[in-house]
C-alpha cells in the first residue's frame, strides 16, 4: 500500500501519532490524505517499542525506492517494503543539510536555522517527551549518530525538557589527524606497488592503526550503567578484526544495547552515504548497500528477541537527498546547491 502525503503531515501523523501510541492504549493507520481511518490493535503500552532508522548522509531516490531494479536496496524492498507502508512522497523543505533535518526528525519541528549545532535542539525530542511521561531512566532511550554533528539531537533546550530527559548519544571513535595522515602514507605507497596484495595488506595496516590510537566520546552518557555499555562496546572494538565502517560500529552497538538495555526507543543515524562527497560513485552506492544490509541486520535482531519481536514499530527515513543531475550542477557529490537551497532530489 501507498501513500502519498508532504512532510508536514508525516512528522505531525507518523512522528506525532508514534509517540501518542507509546503514551495511549490505542493506535492508528494512515489514510492516503494523512488523516486517521482505522483503529489498529496494539500491544500493551508498557511492551511497545519504537526504532526509527536514519538511511543517512544522503540518498536520492533515483538510487532508492525510485530505481526500478531497486539494486541498492534489496533487502529494504524485497524483504521490508512488502511488510509495512511505504511513504513516497517525504520532502525536506529547507535546507540539506544532516543535523538540521535529523533534529527535525525527531522533534517535528525545523531545527538550527542558525546552523548552530553546537546547542541542543529548540524543541523536545520523542526521548524526552517519552521520558518525562513515563518517568522511565536513561537506559530506555538511546542514540546511535555517525557523527558528532549529530550530538545535540537527544536533547533539547526546551523548558521543562533538557539533560534529565535526554537520550544516551553514541558516536563512532574518531581517530587523531596524525594517524589519518600516516593510513594516507600506507595507501598510497600500496597504490605505487599497483597490485591487490598490497592493498590489502596496507587495509589492514591501517585497520588496526585506527582501533590503536582511537578515542570515543562518553559526554553524551547520562549514567554509570550507560557509560560500562559504551566502555565494554569500545573495547570490544578495539580487540577486534573487522570492519571499521562507522555505520557497521553503530549498527552492532546498537544490537548490543537491544540486548543489554531493551530499549523503549532507540535511534540509529547512518550516515557513510555521504562519502559521495569525494566524488566516488561506486563509494556512494557501496554505502547504500551497506546501510540497506545495515538496516535489515537490525530488524532482524528486533525480530528474535522477545522483547520486540511483534512489539516494534520500526520507521525507516532518510535525513534528505542529494543534488539532482542537470547541467552546470554537481549531480550525487553534494546535497543541493547550499546558497540557494535548490536543485535537491
Amino acid at each position: 500500500m501507498v501513500f502519498r502525503i508532504d512532510r508536514r503531515q508525516f512528522l505531525k501523523s507518523t512522528i506525532g501519532l508514534t509517540v501518542a501510541s507509546a503514551l495511549a492504549d490505542t493506535g492508528n493507520i494512515l489514510g492516503e490524505t494523512g488523516d486517521i481511518i482505522s483503529p489498529i490493535p496494539l500491544p500493551p503500552t508498557a511492551q511497545r517499542k519504537l526504532i526509527i532508522i536514519l538511511f543517512g548522509g544522503g540518498t536520492r531516490s533515483s538510487e532508492s525506492i525510485d530505481d526500478p531494479q531497486h539494486r541498492f536496496i534489496p533487502h529494504l524492498w524485497n524483504r521490508m517494503v512488502p511488510r509495512g507502508t511505504l511513504f513516497r512522497h517525504m520532502r525536506v523543505e529547507h535546507k540539506v543539510v544532516h543535523p538540521n533535518s535529523a533534529g527535525s526528525i525527531v522533534t517535528g519541528h525545523w531545527e538550527w536555522d542558525d546552523i548552530d549545532w553546537t546547542r541542543p535542539v529548540a524543541h523536545p525530542t520523542v526521548y524526552e517527551i517519552y521520558r518525562k511521561k513515563r518517568a522511565v531512566s536513561d537506559t530506555a532511550a538511546w542514540a546511535f549518530v555517525y557523527a558528532s554533528i549529530l550530538a545535540q539531537t537527544g536533547e533539547s533546550r526546551a523548558v521543562g525538557y533538557g539533560r534529565n530527559y535526554a537520550a544516551n548519544i553514541i558516536e563512532p571513535p574518531t581517530i587523531p589527524r596524525s594517524t589519518a595522515e600516516k593510513m594516507d602514507h600506507y595507501m598510497q605507497q600500496a597504490a605505487r606497488v599497483g597490485s591487490p596484495a598490497a592493498e590489502e595488506k596496507a587495509t589492514a595496516i591501517c585497520a588496526r592503526l585506527a582501533r590503536d590510537t582511537s578515542h570515543i566520546a562518553t559526554t553524551g552518557m547520562r549514567s554509570s550503567p550507560a557509560r560500562e555499555f559504551v566502555d565494554e562496546q569500545y573495547a570490544l572494538w578495539r580487540t577486534s578484526s573487522g570492519t571499521t565502517s562507522h555505520d557497521a560500529f553503530l549498527a552492532e552497538r546498537a544490537i548490543g544495547c537491544l540486548k543489554r538495555f531493551s530499549p523503549d526507543i532507540l535511534t540509529v543515524a547512518f550516515g557513510e552515504i555521504d562519502c559521495a562527497h569525494y566524488g566516488s560513485w561506486s563509494r556512494y552506492v557501496e554505502a547504500i548497500s551497506r546501510t540497506d544490509e545495515l538496516t535489515w541486520k537490525i530488524w532482524q535482531a528486533t525480530e528474535r528477541l522477545p522483547a520486540y519481536r511483534g512489539k516494534t514499530l520500526l520507521l525507516i527515513l532518510p535525513d534528505h537527498g542529494r543534488e539532482l543531475d542537470r547541467p552546470g550542477s554537481w549531480g550525487f557529490i553534494h546535497h543541493s546547491d547550499f546558497y540557494t537551497n535548490s536543485g535537491a532530489d
